[in-house]
């Protein structure tokens, strides 16, 4: 047996050193405290793709002994098995391998009841790391039950909470993770977690691009609009809070909502701070074209609505602006999946404006 204490061991096997540390943590014959010496050392070695690829390419599967460890009873194993899981699926045939082991089913199981943080906190890692490309995603949407435990998971531990944020923002990308995220309630999570006391810049990160993914379905935008969430958004535009990625998620989130009829009358609360934060944006030397884009196509959508208008050409005014200039400040059209109003999207309101 292979002392924990002695990870030079390792070392003497040179090349075979990967193929070494499998046959030990594969082996029935090891202790407990064997076996995590080699998972440690196992981990170590996958800092690297040549280690990786040995690794994945190593018969039999080593995912598959990772898999069943990480199903057993020992907390240590289990957490450095997610671990290793996590390193080897940053590579496309890693990824294979795990799909073809169920490995998913395995790791969203470990996010469920009252486990070990620290079993949780590693498995959540391991399938943020699977979500990070898009054959990942894919192998992940196979089971259905993994988008209803993310979302579950969303109340646990900080740690887990962003990975799982981090995984549910990249799921929602496809219109499959939208429509399970809305179905799990996603949406009520998702603005506790993006008020302006969120702390954690991390998690506030993430949560916005997760709105601004499901805001970009009609469901989606409809499903925001229930939950008020627009007057978070507006406060997170806001020019004295936050920082240019926030506002600028903040500003993406509010576009694709925007376009819903129900938005665009409740974006009152956003106009204001939208105009500030894009006066404020193109006065830098250094412009940020997508937080400008976003914006200037936000108070296009908006300004279908009568009222919105009028406050937009109010608040303009009132700093000297011309607003017909700045909605122009960006061309190019935007249809809804719905037939409200029946016009194209962005174009130009403010003909007339004196008559109204």
């Amino acid at each position: 047996m292979v002392s924990q204490d002695a990870p030079g061991l390792w070392m003497a096997y040179g090349v075979r050193g990967v193929a070494k540390l499998i046959e030990t943590i594969s082996s029935d014959a090891e202790s407990v405290e064997s076996r995590r010496g080699a998972l440690t050392q196992f981990n170590s070695l996958l800092s690297n793709q040549e280690s990786k690829m040995q690794a994945i390419h190593h018969e039999p599967s080593v995912v598959v002994v990772l898999t069943t460890l990480l199903g057993g009873s020992d907390a240590g194993t289990k957490t450095l098995s997610a671990l290793s899981l996590a390193s080897l699926s940053l590579v496309y045939q890693g990824r294979l391998a795990v799909r073809d082991a169920g490995s998913v089913a395995v790791l969203s199981d470990q996010l469920k009841g009252n486990g070990d943080v620290s079993v949780a906190e590693a498995s959540s890692s391991a399938l943020l790391a699977i979500s990070e490309s898009r054959d990942g995603c894919t192998v992940l949407m196979e089971h259905d039950d993994l988008v209803p435990t993310l979302v579950m998971a969303l109340g646990s531990k900080l740690e887990i909470c962003r990975n799982c944020l981090g995984t549910l923002a990249n799921l929602t990308r496809q219109d499959m993770g939208i429509k399970q995220a809305l179905d799990s309630n996603v949406v009520g999570a998702l603005r506790q977690l993006a008020v302006p006391t969120q702390r954690d810049s991390e998690a506030l990160l993430k949560a916005l691009q997760a709105i601004w993914n499901i805001g970009n379905t009609p469901e989606g935008k409809v499903a925001m609009v229930d939950a008020a969430i627009l007057p978070i958004l507006a406060k997170h535009c806001s020019t004295r809070a936050g920082t240019p990625k926030v506002r600028r998620l903040a500003a993406g989130c509010l576009m694709a909502i925007t376009i819903n009829k129900q938005g665009k009358i409740d974006s009152l609360c956003a106009l204001e701070p939208l105009l500030d934060l894009l006066l404020s944006t193109i006065a830098r030397d250094v412009v940020d074209l997508g937080t400008v884009r976003s914006v200037v196509l936000a108070m296009k959508n908006a300004a279908e609505y009568p009222q919105a208008r009028k406050e937009i050409h109010r608040y303009a005014r009132a700093r000297g602006e011309d607003p017909s200039k700045l909605v122009d400040m960006v061309e190019g059209k935007m249809h809804d999946a719905e037939d409200w109003p029946i016009s194209e999207r962005y174009v130009n309101q403010w003909r007339g404006e004196e008559d109204q």
